[in-house]
């Protein structure tokens, strides 16, 4: 039998780490432990702020990444990094204001900002990023038509879903961009510890001066989504427009205190034994990518030093819906270029994430894709 006669699923979907490392037995000792001694204390209300504990470990991680420590009255524990993007919507902006973001966005975040009733502005990227002549541009005009953006995002290190990383002197001109325009600078650093390279980039937030940007962190991608914790780090001139927005009773604090026991004994230890699982995986996808589909003219890809997920642009000739309908046939499920551009353009690309899928179906899968793609495509094309 086939493999895609089996009916088996190739999850190139999920934005999600590998679920090989997660730490359930661990985890479970450490719920038992952290209930019988510190129990009676989810008799209250959590802290809106986040436990002290894991707000310390948010900071040892900016300072191991970054090279400063910000303070802990500055890091606020969230559900989830995705309660950062919309404390920022609501805190940073009001309905109908313009936000800067990347012409290629996670579709989650569009959609948060498009429900809080923002208008997206997409800058062009290219392999390194947000162009800032392109941003400087658009700074430009729509400050002459009294339109100045609430404040720019971007995801600054291995954007979804991208994969694109800001050097420095590009990351150091956003500062003067935002600082020219008096905008604050909204960085998402979601899949910061994702680094298969070392980590050269500093954050925005800590090149910045005080007060011009705040940083979102996530504990979800180096743990798992399913634990719904994030944090953020904003001077008070920014917290103080965040946190009337924070109405929801606190982050859990069950979950606050298994993640905070556990990662005060095993955070890079684990971080370590996470990233080279999905680089591992991300080998292996380039691997199978470039022998299925480096004969396809006008096809390419991006090769990502961190994240998890791979940007593919597709040939413009191929049928993008016959495409989306013979992989589904086959059981391959992919994130369609349309879903992460700003508009909702349909674009010809696609996006493969490598975290979720299991190492021994990337090449099956790809080789699936591939087949996909060749049948989507006009037969003179694949002669040319």
């Amino acid at each position: 039998m086939s493999v895609a006669a089996s009916g088996k699923a190739f999850n190139f979907g999920a934005g999600n780490p590998d679920p090989g490392v997660f730490p359930a037995r661990e985890l479970g000792d450490i719920a038992q432990r952290v209930l019988a001694r510190d129990g009676k204390e989810l008799a209250h209300y959590p802290d809106p702020m986040g436990m002290p504990e894991l707000r310390a470990i948010a900071a040892e991680r900016f300072e191991h990444n970054h090279g400063i420590r910000p303070r802990i009255e500055d890091i606020v524990i969230t559900n989830g990094a995705m309660q950062g993007l919309i404390l920022s919507a609501q805190g940073l902006a009001r309905p109908g204001d313009c936000v800067i973001v990347e012409e290629f966005e996670y579709g989650g975040t569009i959609r948060v900002f498009k429900q809080y009733g923002l208008e997206l502005i997409g800058v062009p990227l290219d392999d390194h990023g947000m162009k800032m002549d392109a941003l400087a541009d658009i700074l430009q005009r729509q400050d002459q038509i009294g339109r100045r953006p609430a404040f720019i995002y971007t995801t600054s290190s291995y954007q979804n879903p991208t994969g694109t990383t800001l050097p420095l002197e590009r990351r150091q001109r956003l500062i003067e961009l935002a600082v020219q325009y008096d905008l604050p600078i909204v960085e998402d650093d979601t899949y910061g510890d994702i680094s298969f390279e070392p980590l050269t980039e500093r954050a925005v937030y800590a090149l910045a001066d005080p007060g011009r940007a705040m940083y979102i962190g996530s504990f979800s991608k180096i743990l798992g989504p399913g634990i719904r914790l994030g944090f953020f780090i904003a001077p008070q001139t920014i917290a103080t427009r965040l946190m009337p927005w924070k109405i929801d009773g606190g982050t859990s604090a069950l979950a606050q205190m298994i993640a905070a026991e556990y990662f005060k004994a095993n955070l890079w230890e684990h971080v370590d034994e996470g990233r080279l699982a999905v680089k591992d995986k991300r080998n292996v996808l380039l691997d199978a990518l470039e022998g299925e589909f480096g004969a396809v003219p006008g096809m390419h890809w991006s090769r990502p030093d961190g994240g998890l997920f791979v940007w593919i642009n597709l040939p413009e000739d191929v049928d993008r819906a016959r495409l989306q309908e013979l992989a589904a046939a086959r059981h391959i499920t992919y994130a369609t270029g349309q879903a992460f551009h700003a508009l909702g353009q349909d674009v010809a690309y696609l996006r493969l994430a490598f975290g979720w899928i299991d190492r021994e179906d990337i090449q099956d899968g790809v080789r699936l894709l591939a087949d996909c793609v060749r049948e989507a495509m006009p037969a003179a094309s694949l002669t040319r």
